[in-house]
């Protein structure tokens, strides 16, 4: 056993590249499921009243400080993303997190139901484990930005998880307030449930010059009243089209992971 708890074993040569394996994972997290997804209508945006600033970016930094207590977590997660002009269909899985980065992905349906993949920085040569959960059920070891673990996906899995999603939000919010002249606008559409839990829901609106710096044009971000984390992350392009959609439900704060989580020989794993 390492000092990441994890006792890897030798993996049979990458010849799964001949079947396809599919690596997902994700920035990673609005008021409703998957199948209720919202989009966004511009031609709405004429009525929309603008939120204090100041009010919004609060609400944002204090869901970054409240990251900065997070040691682990688990949760249900949804992901969806436009990868090369077309829209992805939903993917659920379970994750599990622990800080600095070790994270545990298992797929819960679709065709990739089963699968499973492991990430732990500073281990098995900083490369993904994985294996399809379907036949011919082979474990893998694939570099992150490798493009088979990048068919299908925006991000890396190096880029997975709740903290990388606060990464990118709270540098456009400082972004905005250190330039107040790119004039990014605000809504704060109050308190709504999102995946059972009352949480708000805030907006952002960016320029749309490619060269502004900012992660997106549109980003919605709702955050859970009780922890104040996001469980649901929204962004649009500069065309207006939804790029990103990221959801944690039954979201589990510091439930105490041990290495076992993040160990390929658990026996609740299928490596």
């Amino acid at each position: 056993m390492n000092t990441h708890g994890i006792n890897p074993r030798p993996l049979r040569p990458v010849i799964a590249l001949t079947f396809g394996l599919l690596i997902a994972v994700a920035t990673a997290g609005a008021a409703c499921g998957p199948a209720q997804a919202s989009e966004y209508d511009p031609s709405a945006e004429h009525e929309l009243t603008y939120a204090n600033p100041d009010t919004i970016r609060e609400a944002v930094y204090r869901m970054e400080s409240a990251y900065e207590g997070v040691n682990d977590y688990t949760a249900i997660f949804y992901k969806r993303e436009r990868v090369r002009g077309r829209m992805l269909p939903w993917e659920t899985m379970e994750i599990k997190f622990r800080k600095p980065f070790a994270v545990y992905l298992r797929w819960l349906d679709g065709k990739k139901k089963d699968q499973e993949s492991l990430f732990v920085k500073g281990w098995n040569n900083n490369k993904i484990m994985a294996h399809p959960g379907s036949f011919p059920d082979i474990t893998v070891s694939l570099s992150p930005d490798s493009s088979l673990a990048m068919r299908g996906n925006r991000h890396p899995i190096t880029d997975c998880g709740i903290g990388h999603i606060i990464e990118l939000i709270t540098r456009d919010m400082r972004r905005s307030e250190a330039n107040p002249d790119d004039n990014v606008r605000f809504l704060d559409h109050g308190y709504s449930y999102v995946y059972g839990a009352r949480s708000r829901c805030v907006e952002a609106i960016m320029p749309t010059a490619e060269d502004s710096g900012y992660y997106g044009h549109r980003a919605k971000i709702c955050m859970d009243a009780s922890s104040e984390l996001p469980n649901r992350v929204q962004i649009w392009d500069r065309e207006n089209s939804l790029i990103e959609d990221y959801g944690f439900k039954d979201l589990r704060v510091n439930p105490g992971l041990t290495g076992a989580s993040f160990d390929p020989e658990n026996p609740e794993y299928g490596f």
